[in-house]
C-alpha cells in the first residue's frame, strides 16, 4: 500500500470535517485508485439517497474545504494555492456544484481553516490510521474524534 502521508491528511480531514458537520459517511480511505484517478475518498452512505436526506450545501462545502485546508498547512502552504491545484479538482468541483454565493463560499472556507486548525490532533490521527489501513469507517474516526475532544477538554 502506497500512501502519502498528504493524501492521509487530505482525506482525514474531509472525514472529521463531515463527522464536525453532522453528516453520515461510509468510510474513508487514502489509497489511490487509479481506475477513478483517486488518491483517496470520503464514501458517503447509501441511506442518504434512500431516505431522500437532504445534506446542508454549507456543511459540503466545509467538507469538501477541510481536505484542502489540512494539506496546506501540513505542506506550510497558502490554501488557496492547493485549492487551485490538481489533487484539489474534485473538491473544487464538488464545492462549484452546490451553488454557494460568495459569501457562503467565503464563510464555510473560513469555517473550513477554522475546523482544520481546531482539530488538527484529530486530523493527524485519523491520518495515521489511514497511512497503514485501507480504510476506516465512521465510527472508528467518530471514535479518535471523541477521544480527541476527551484528551483535549479542561479538567475540572
Amino acid at each position: 500500500m502506497n500512501i502519502s502521508r498528504i493524501t492521509a491528511i487530505h482525506e482525514a480531514a474531509h472525514a472529521v470535517a463531515a463527522i464536525r458537520t453532522g453528516l453520515v459517511f461510509e468510510s474513508v480511505t487514502a489509497v489511490p485508485d487509479e481506475e477513478l484517478e483517486l488518491d483517496g475518498a470520503l464514501h458517503w452512505t447509501e441511506l442518504q439517497d434512500e431516505l431522500g436526506l437532504e445534506m446542508p450545501p454549507e456543511a459540503l462545502a466545509i467538507v469538501s474545504l477541510a481536505g484542502p485546508c489540512a494539506e496546506a498547512k501540513l505542506r506550510r502552504l497558502r490554501p488557496d494555492r492547493v485549492f487551485a491545484g490538481v489533487a484539489a479538482l474534485d473538491d473544487r468541483e464538488s464545492v462549484a456544484s452546490l451553488g454557494l454565493s460568495d459569501a457562503q463560499f467565503i464563510a464555510a472556507s473560513r469555517d473550513a481553516l477554522d475546523l482544520v486548525e481546531r482539530d488538527w490532533a484529530a486530523i493527524e490521527r485519523v491520518a495515521l490510521e489511514l497511512e497503514v489501513r485501507d480504510s476506516l469507517d465512521y465510527d472508528e474516526i467518530e471514535a479518535i474524534v471523541v477521544s480527541n475532544d476527551t484528551r483535549s477538554a479542561p479538567a475540572g
